[in-house]
């Protein structure tokens, strides 16, 4: 098979491992076409070609320019909703604003060089803007929706609208659990078009090791980027209640963004500041290192996720719990979206209320004065995660996708 990936914003090693793992195999062939690069310590892979490169992601920038970049994009989404009901490619790249034509024209001549068998549109946003790309070529076309376009995204009429017309065209719409997939329904998504699938972890890079459960402080640790939705102001709330109850802890926060200030301004008003490190993964120079060291050090994860103002939500499991999960880590969360993917409550992890730091603080108290769980927990949802994240596991299951998709398209054409 010969796959078109297609996004807007790319990181090289994020956590798409699709593109690198087609490569990989010789019966295959993976073209990656990306309207922007966003630049970090990863090598680019063959056959990946973009428009611009972005030095920073939109996480780091200042509050101002996420709003104007936001109302940018507002305004674009309008436009890209216009243009994606031509049906003719003359008239597409003649009404187009001049953006929305560069990318498609860009995509369109590397698509005919490439000889492709099957578009995969990566985000739900990128399936609109890909649109008239993707009329254009006639191929069979797929789009995984991942989380800000199946949460935030979908409190915008004009995006409700956007993606109405986008599930008329997709031959399968891919969410990552089945919350979404009921959102997608709710906004006239064809419910025979949706596949729950779970995206690689990248479990193979972190190995399970025993927990030590003997002496020293419990050691809880979160991996998320600083943005509302983690939940860390719930965390420092819910560390200071524990240590303030007597309980030796200590806490490593990795990860960037926006809310790191308020973050370590918060640590340092409770005094904690002797307790908690932060790790900023920007100034890593590569993040799975980093984190399995890390995994290494530590007893128990942390990820009180939540609800942004904006709408915002993890829209399916977190990769780094279910990675610190493949390495024996005992995981308690919240049970935001998705999380059901890989915690069942008392057997591969914890869940406590959402939104309530003396709930969180609660269980780490439970947890921490329980030692002899950890192992327990801690193997049960190895085995769970490994069965159900690995790479050639959900590979499979994704190139099963894949050849239904393109077999379909040739019987329609007999």
């Amino acid at each position: 098979m010969r796959i078109i990936h297609v996004w807007d914003a790319y990181a090289p090693s994020l956590f798409d491992q699709i593109h690198p793992y087609l490569l990989s195999k010789p019966e295959h062939a993976s073209l990656l076409l990306a309207a922007h690069l966003i630049e970090n310590e990863s090598t680019l892979l063959p056959h990946t070609y973009y428009l611009d490169r972005r030095p920073v992601d939109e996480d780091i920038l200042p509050p101002l320019w996420v709003r104007a970049r936001r109302r940018l994009r507002r305004e674009f989404a309008e436009l890209v909703r216009r243009v994606a009901r031509s049906s003719a490619a003359t008239s597409i790249w003649s009404t187009a604003p001049l953006a929305l034509s560069l990318f498609n024209r860009f995509c369109l001549a590397h698509a005919r060089e490439f000889h492709g068998d099957l578009i995969h549109a990566h985000f739900g946003t990128t399936g609109v803007m890909a649109l008239p790309f993707i009329r254009a070529t006639g191929l069979p076309a797929v789009v995984t929706f991942y989380g800000v376009d199946a949460s935030a995204s979908l409190r915008n009429p004009r995006w409700r609208e956007n993606f109405g017309e986008m599930f008329g065209r997709m031959d399968r719409v891919i969410v990552l659990c089945d919350a979404v997939r009921d959102r997608l329904i709710a906004i006239g998504c064809p419910p025979g078009k949706i596949i729950v699938w779970n995206l690689p972890a990248g479990i193979e890079q972190y190995p399970y090791r025993p927990r030590v459960t003997t002496g020293g402080p419990t050691r809880f640790l979160i991996a998320a980027r600083f943005v509302e939705k983690k939940g860390h102001k719930y965390l420092i709330d819910a560390l200071d209640r524990v240590v303030r109850g007597g309980l030796d802890a200590r806490l490593t926060l990795i990860g960037y963004g926006p809310f790191k200030p308020a973050i370590d301004a918060d640590i340092r008003q409770r005094g904690l500041a002797e307790r908690v490190t932060i790790i900023d993964t920007q100034l890593a120079s590569s993040f799975s290192t980093t984190y399995r060291e890390a995994l290494d050090m530590h007893d128990v994860f942390v990820l009180p996720s939540t609800t942004s103002i904006n709408g915002d939500d993890e829209g399916g499991p977190a990769l780094t719990m279910i990675c610190a999960q493949a390495a024996g880590l005992p995981a308690i969360a919240t049970p935001f979206v998705g999380a059901e993917r890989s915690i069942i409550d008392g057997v591969t992890g914890w869940l406590c209320r959402q939104d309530d730091a003396a709930s969180l603080a609660e269980r780490m108290q439970w947890v921490a004065a329980h030692r002899d769980t950890w192992n327990t927990i801690g193997r049960a949802a190895c085995d769970h995660v490994r069965a159900r994240f690995s790479l050639d596991g959900q590979m499979a299951a994704l190139l099963g996708i894949y050849r239904d998709v393109i077999d379909e398209a040739h019987g329609a054409r007999r």
